[in-house]
């Protein structure tokens, strides 16, 4: 495979070759790029590299999609993508300026530096709430593909493409099979797909006739979209039109899908209702699951490869974990699609403010609260407070552990009868919430968890108050959570669409309005 001339990439390292004055340059490399971060503008060179489903061979080809990268990201990014930058040799070198040289070496696309946090993805991964903002995004999304004209051509966006791109998944995920889906889950995925596609060729035929087969995006996710005011949708696909002029709700399946593979099932609420609050005619609940099956696919794919292309053992880990995770929403949305959670979860540190969320959004559910149970247990009244040493009086770790098998049983046993159930408890050690969560799944319900978390001095300055009012059953003071605080364990045995991680100091209310709309 042809490279990226080092002097090329060396030169693009060092601050003093740029035209405008910056402090330092970072490097960014990906299968199909090279990226350089300056102080305020981005430049990308494109990898002389021939995949098939796209060609970069040439320094012809690298520079026309250049100019398709800037015309296309100028459409949901305005005002970011500036424009193609030719590279010159200059002696052994390379120059930005052309020095008598007639012919450009390299190109680069040429971008203003956008706030790296307030990307979506990070912010979500800061439980940040977001739910204004996930507005603006459906908004946004839903007038770009209205302003784009439908596709009328035979090549693009058919079901014939559909069977091609879903057969050739199942094709390529079959050598990791056993690392990062397992037979059983892959063969329900594909007899899903294959008997959707056969049910429903003239709906998909009636899509296109619609015009809802349209030059969109092909790459929205969490990654590609900065929360600034109005929202920048970056990074489309320009490598290969096929990719990017489908049906407008695969475009926007793949963002839904990205939301709830990180748990934000109340984000993709908020962009559900703002997206079809303005394309209503381009909803079909079905087609969307169908849409978001075949995403989740895709992403486990790629993690697949990315599992198997990596020597260190830690990031191999961590590829096979995403990969079995966007396996798992894939099969989620197969099982589960029309079936609400439960029971549902709260956890987190004391003064999280998840017995506040639980009490409220949720008036008529079965309500499990540890501390609750555990005075039940020992007699100790509700009003009474019984503070003492940790792992002493009614806190040993004998009494601990009965609680929580009891909690469990209650659970499943009032969501087998259909009642709605929330457990309310810190769930501090992996092995707590892995129980609940393999209990829930064998006995066939469909649990979710509610990771709530604060500042420290906010979890403290909580604790005070409540301490102070005295009209709370839970006994945990400042003691308690510094000992919660040393001994947590964060839910990474959990999948991550079974995960949401809220930081609950936004206003407790709109927390308990967000969640009412999924849960």
């Amino acid at each position: 495979m042809a490279k990226t001339d080092q002097a090329l990439i060396d030169f693009l390292l060092n601050p003093r070759s740029y035209p405008e004055r910056t402090r330092a340059v970072s490097h960014l490399e990906t299968h199909i790029s090279h990226v350089f971060i300056a102080d305020r503008f981005v430049y990308k060179v494109k990898k002389p590299v021939n995949f098939g489903f796209l060609d970069f061979s040439t320094l012809r080809k690298r520079h026309f999609f250049c100019k398709q990268e800037v015309v296309l990201n100028s459409r949901l990014a305005k005002g970011i993508y500036l424009g193609v930058q030719p590279l010159y040799r200059s002696g052994g070198g390379f120059s930005f300026a052309s020095k008598g040289a007639r012919v450009p070496a390299e190109y680069a696309v040429r971008m203003k530096r956008i706030p790296l946090d307030r990307l979506l993805f990070k912010l979500i991964g800061e439980g940040k709430p977001l739910y204004g903002s996930l507005e603006d995004v459906g908004g946004t999304l839903a007038r770009f593909h209205e302003s784009i004209a439908p596709y009328r051509g035979a090549r693009f966006g058919g079901v014939e493409s559909m069977i091609a791109a879903t057969e050739e998944n199942f094709e390529q995920i079959k050598p990791f099979t056993a690392l990062t889906v397992g037979r059983k889950t892959l063969a329900s995925i594909a007899r899903y797909t294959r008997a959707f596609i056969a049910d429903h060729r003239a709906g998909f035929a009636e899509r296109r006739k619609n015009g809802f087969i349209r030059d969109g995006h092909g790459d929205l996710h969490c990654q590609h979209i900065c929360l600034e005011h109005p929202p920048v949708i970056f990074d489309c696909i320009e490598f290969n039109r096929g990719f990017r002029t489908i049906d407008i709700l695969e475009d926007i399946a793949f963002l839904f899908m990205d939301l709830e593979y990180r748990g934000r099932f109340d984000l993709s609420a908020r962009l559900h209702k703002a997206y079809f609050a303005r394309q209503p005619k381009a909803l079909d609940e079905e087609l969307l699951r169908f849409y978001k099956v075949y995403r989740a696919v895709v992403r486990g794919k790629v993690e697949g490869f990315a599992a198997r292309g990596v020597e260190d053992p830690s990031e191999r880990e961590r590829a096979v974990a995403r990969a079995r995770d966007y396996f798992g929403v894939a099969g989620y949305y197969i099982n589960h699609f029309k079936k609400p959670f439960n029971p549902v979860v709260f956890m987190g540190l004391s003064g999280s403010g998840k017995s506040t969320i639980a009490r409220d959004f949720s008036p008529n559910a079965v309500i499990l609260r540890s501390d609750e149970m555990r005075k039940e247990i020992t007699g100790v009244g509700k009003g009474r407070h019984a503070y003492s040493s940790l792992g002493e009086g009614i806190y040993t770790p004998e009494l601990t552990s009965r609680i929580y098998c009891l909690m469990l049983e209650r659970a499943v046993e009032c969501a087998r009868m259909g009642k709605k159930v929330i457990v309310d408890a810190t769930y501090l050690k992996a092995e707590q919430r892995r129980d609940f969560h393999e209990t829930c799944i064998a006995e066939g319900q469909n649990p979710f968890f509610i990771h709530c978390f604060a500042s420290e001095a906010v979890l403290k300055e909580r604790i005070r108050k409540r301490m102070e009012a005295g009209m709370d059953v839970s006994d945990a003071d400042i003691a308690v959570l510094e000992h919660q605080l040393e001994h947590l364990e964060d839910p990474e045995e959990l999948p991550s669409y079974r995960t949401l991680r809220i930081n609950t100091e936004d206003a407790i209310h709109n927390i308990v309005h967000a969640l009412r709309e999924f849960l």
